[in-house]
């Protein structure tokens, strides 16, 4: 990996992290979303095909519980942020937020600083946010709020000041609740070998494919953890995001334990979980 000087973790690793365990920096790009399908395994003697999952589920799946999940922000080097993740009930919608900021040296930097608010109507997949909301304190021109219009397939964005109207896939969740579509999606179907899930942008859409490696054991902020492995694949793109999965919810819920970020095969941040709490 890099090496960085103590003054660029602010700057570089820290402003990296867009989206918790995989959403990257850069624009989307459209893609379209595929319905859902778990492929059995065979049963003849040859190797069984991949079994494989997308964003709606088949299979009636109950509701994910609320969660509060806390984090470091660092690399191999040095410690320099923190980073929350909460699913929350409000009083007529669920909100889904992941924020993260600089700590100690680093706080008087704001471009570590960002903020993503996720409106929800419920529980249950799929995770089809009503509103999505990306503060970055540190860049203000990428900072935008967009409202979803699922009925109509369209998205009324606000960005500096400008309203925009664009055609969307209505049933593509948010760059957001991918995170909490991947956890129902390890929950409910943990048989699964991979994942796709496609997302909306501010302007446009992306194609997100996962693939699982099995599962690690991990040294975490609250213990050692047995965690599956789950990579996410993109083309087109020199940035990766690899995140580890433990069953430590209310239900088994599958959460985020470990996130790395990769750019150009070197990682750029990692967020490892000091908390965990059912709210």
């Amino acid at each position: 990996m890099p090496t960085f000087a103590a003054p660029k973790l602010a700057t570089s690793s820290l402003y990296c992290l867009f989206l918790l365990g995989s959403l990257a920096a850069n624009a989307a790009t459209p893609e379209s979303v595929t319905p859902i399908a778990v492929t059995p395994e065979s049963v003849t003697p040859e190797p069984a095909a991949p079994r494989a999952a997308t964003a709606s589920s088949a299979t009636i799946s109950t509701p994910l519980p609320t969660f509060s999940v806390s984090y470091t922000l660092q690399n191999d080097y040095i410690t320099g942020g923190e980073a929350k993740f909460r699913l929350t009930k409000k009083e007529n919608h669920y909100q889904l937020l992941l924020e993260t900021k600089p700590t100690g040296v680093f706080r008087l930097s704001k471009k570590g600083k960002i903020r993503e608010i996720a409106e929800l109507p419920s529980l249950s997949p799929p995770f089809l946010s009503n509103k999505y909301s990306y503060t970055n304190y540190g860049d203000k021109s990428r900072s935008y709020t967009s409202v979803y219009n699922r009925e109509i397939a369209e998205a009324t964005t606000i960005r500096g000041g400008n309203t925009t109207r664009t055609p969307i896939d209505a049933n593509a969740v948010d760059r957001l609740s991918m995170t909490l579509t991947l956890m129902q999606l390890l929950r409910d179907q943990p048989e699964a070998t991979s994942f796709s899930i496609d997302t909306i942008d501010a302007t446009s859409a992306q194609a997100n494919s996962f693939v699982s490696r099995g599962q690690e054991t991990l040294k975490t902020g609250i213990g050692t953890l047995t965690a599956t492995r789950i990579d996410r694949q993109r083309s087109n793109s020199n940035r990766n995001t690899i995140t580890w999965f433990a069953a430590i919810g209310p239900d088994n819920l599958p959460v985020p334990v470990q996130i790395e970020h990769y750019k150009r095969g070197k990682m750029t941040v990692r967020l490892k979980i000091t908390d965990f709490s059912a709210i």
